[in-house]
């Protein structure tokens, strides 16, 4: 019992000295003098600054942190004329180049990912060069070896990534190779199903990007495919896309790094759709990733999540919404239920919104000219202030509509009604549920209303 619990504290305590340890990153970049370098990271399509140091006058530059760095793809500026990557899989990284041509005499001591990374990257630049020269060029043998560089320099990825598989650079140099599309397979007829490109697409896009490496999270080389693959497919309805992006997250590893990344996304990506009724994804998303799996995610962001929750839960396409009580112009309570109408707009908005003042007037006008088809307006507005509230009325010619205001300061507009922005908009049917919703114009209105 003693043995095995001298054990542990030993290797608690290498634990802890490991990470104590921190990370340095030092190079000498000959013939470099009098510049400033920064050491940045790579966060989806942008650079952070992590650190940055001097040049000492024999070229070494060191970055040095008592906190271990993120794994992933880094890059060295130097001054603002030259900048090279780094890939870091350990916490100590050493170099040396060149600063005449650093890409090409750049030399790692005891980092293979770096060896790996820069071999393939120097055989390609130097590919790429020959390419393009012979591009310039017509006659039948420049034409002939032009393909032949192509195809080799092909065939090279292909035998680089499978010769080194498993390692951060050839997860990387895989992630930029297309997949082949096989030919498309026949139908009971005899013809090429016309849709195979778009199955193929659906089901292939992701093959050659590893969701298991939680390395590639800090790279250029994730963020790009995700948003492209869920932009091509935000036509489809969104039972589909239910079930798309739960495969997609099963391709990664539950409570790591990248699950937790993918999730995020994902949930900011539905959230913000323009596409009316993606919140039933984005709901989706919060009940099973975030409520139903809070290993992921710290205590204050599951609490928050499950309130947002409750809430949006009440608010989707096709639930009927809460009711909504609150004073009106002359003093009365008027409830939304009690509004007997084939449909009725419940419009949140706020006095300082300038997207409200200049939508209210088209919304008075397009009533007016749609009185027959008995619609109404419902309109509560954020805050308390009756004053204000009045003078907005008047000002923007508001009075067709059934003006209220919360005077108890009970109803939370932003949290039970999901009124993220001003004005947030709902379409209701004569059973007060939702057949519309979001930051809509006048059209999208009609096209609702008359469909």
């Amino acid at each position: 019992m003693l043995k095995k619990l001298l054990i542990t504290l030993f290797c608690c305590f290498l634990a802890s000295n490991v990470f104590s340890q921190g990370y340095k990153i030092e190079g000498r970049i000959r013939g470099l003098k009098d510049s400033t370098c920064y050491l940045t990271y790579y966060y989806e399509n942008q650079n952070f600054v992590q650190d940055s140091t001097k040049v000492s006058s024999d070229g070494t530059i060191v970055f040095q942190g008592k906190t271990p760095l993120r794994t992933g793809m880094y890059n060295v500026m130097i001054g603002r004329w030259q900048s090279f990557d780094l890939l870091v899989t350990e916490q100590k990284v050493v170099f040396e180049a060149n600063a005449k041509d650093i890409f090409n005499t750049i030399k790692f001591f005891g980092s293979r990912e770096n060896d790996l990374f820069y071999s393939y990257q120097q055989k390609t630049f130097k590919d790429a060069k020959k390419i393009e020269e012979l591009t310039k060029k017509s006659d039948t043998a420049s034409v002939n070896k032009l393909y032949a560089i192509q195809f080799e320099s092909v065939e090279y990825k292909k035998k680089f990534i499978k010769a080194f598989e498993g390692t951060f650079a050839s997860n990387i140099i895989k992630s930029t190779l297309a997949s082949d599309i096989p030919p498309a397979p026949k139908l009971k007829d005899g013809t090429e199903d016309p849709l195979w490109g778009n199955k193929f697409f659906v089901e292939h896009y992701f093959d050659n990007i590893n969701l298991l490496d939680d390395r590639l999270i800090n790279t250029p080389f994730l963020y790009q495919p995700v948003k492209y693959y869920f932009d091509q497919l935000d036509f489809l309805p969104n039972d589909s896309l239910v079930v798309l992006t739960d495969k997609f997250l099963s391709k990664s590893r539950k409570t790591s790094p990248m699950r937790k990344y993918l999730v995020s996304k994902l949930a900011n990506q539905f959230e913000t759709s323009k596409v009316m009724g993606r919140d039933a994804v984005f709901y989706h998303l919060l009940q099973k990733y975030y409520v139903n799996d809070p290993l992921l995610w710290d205590s204050t962001t599951v609490r928050l999540v499950k309130e947002r929750v409750k809430y949006l839960k009440n608010v989707l396409i096709g639930s009927k919404i809460p009711n909504l009580k609150a004073t009106d112009v002359n003093g009365k309570e008027r409830a939304l239920y009690d509004v007997k109408s084939p449909f009725t707009v419940l419009y949140i908005y706020a006095a300082d919104c300038a997207h409200c003042k200049n939508f209210t007037p088209q919304l008075v006008k397009f009533i007016q000219a749609n009185k027959a088809k008995g619609i109404e307006v419902f309109a509560p507005i954020f805050g308390n202030n009756i004053e204000t509230w009045k003078a907005f009325i008047k000002e923007f010619g508001s009075e067709p509509f059934i003006n209220v205001i919360d005077k108890t300061g009970k109803v939370n507009l932003y949290q039970e009604f999901d009124a993220q922005f001003t004005p947030t908009i709902y379409i209701l049917d004569k059973d007060k549920k939702i057949i519309g919703k979001g930051n809509m114009n006048i059209e999208t209105l009609k096209d609702i209303i008359f469909q």
